[in-house]
């Protein structure tokens, strides 16, 4: 991912996740599965702090099984600047915008806004569209948060969420997945097709329907922009 991410011209750091004998997970007898989705949201939660401790302005996260636009830098600074200006109208303008998921068709649907990046070099364009998503939206390949949505997230998840959780599921309305929480839990949200970020094609999983699923999530769009 480094060599990727060097190729299209962004230092990201690289974070080297949460163990599941970590203090937060430990101890409690969990269950394979949920010792990994603990350790997912827990390493999603120590990255948006590192987010939170740095002055951006906005912060952009995501996985390390991923393919990027070739032009990743100049489109995602064309985003952002949707982002946080008044180029989207109010009730398209987010808190969380995913900028890659995992869908097995092209998003098309209810558009709310689009805007149209011309790169300066070659002319070429692309318009991209932005998309209200519900709960039928899935994956965190990458997605850009606001300070206020981070600290929001922080505030909700980091202060014993996963163990009240535990003792009690039904006392909650989310559990504590980054594909629940992060992704969905937010009220302003959006979705950019093209998207700037897709699944390798290459992971597979212990249930054969999630390795298809995630195929089908790379092939439906690995021809919708140029991936490296």
């Amino acid at each position: 991912m480094l060599e990727r991410f060097s190729k299209v011209g962004v230092e990201a750091i690289m974070f080297d996740g949460v163990s599941v004998f970590d203090v937060r997970i430990a101890g409690r007898g969990l269950i394979d599965h949920t010792q990994k989705c603990w350790s997912c949201m827990y390493g999603h939660l120590d990255m948006i702090r590192m987010f939170l401790d740095s002055n951006a302005e906005v912060g952009v996260f995501c996985e390390d099984d991923i393919l990027l636009d070739a032009d990743f830098k100049e489109k995602l600074e064309h985003i952002i600047g949707d982002f946080t200006a008044d180029t989207l109208d109010d009730d398209v303008f987010c808190d969380i915008m995913l900028l890659g998921y995992l869908v097995s068709k092209p998003v098309v649907d209810n558009i709310k806004a689009q805007s149209i990046y011309v790169d300066i070099n070659s002319g070429d364009s692309c318009t991209f569209k932005y998309f209200e998503y519900g709960m039928d939206i899935w994956g965190t390949q990458m997605y850009m948060l606001s300070r206020r949505e981070a600290q929001r997230l922080l505030n909700k998840y980091t202060n014993g969420y996963a163990d009240a959780f535990l003792a009690n599921p039904s006392a909650f309305e989310l559990p504590f997945s980054a594909d629940w929480t992060i992704t969905k839990d937010g009220v302003k949200r959006c979705l950019v097709y093209p998207m700037l970020a897709i699944e390798d094609g290459l992971t597979t999983y212990d249930h054969d329907g999630q390795t298809e699923f995630h195929r089908v999530a790379h092939s439906a769009h690995i021809n919708s922009s140029k991936y490296i």
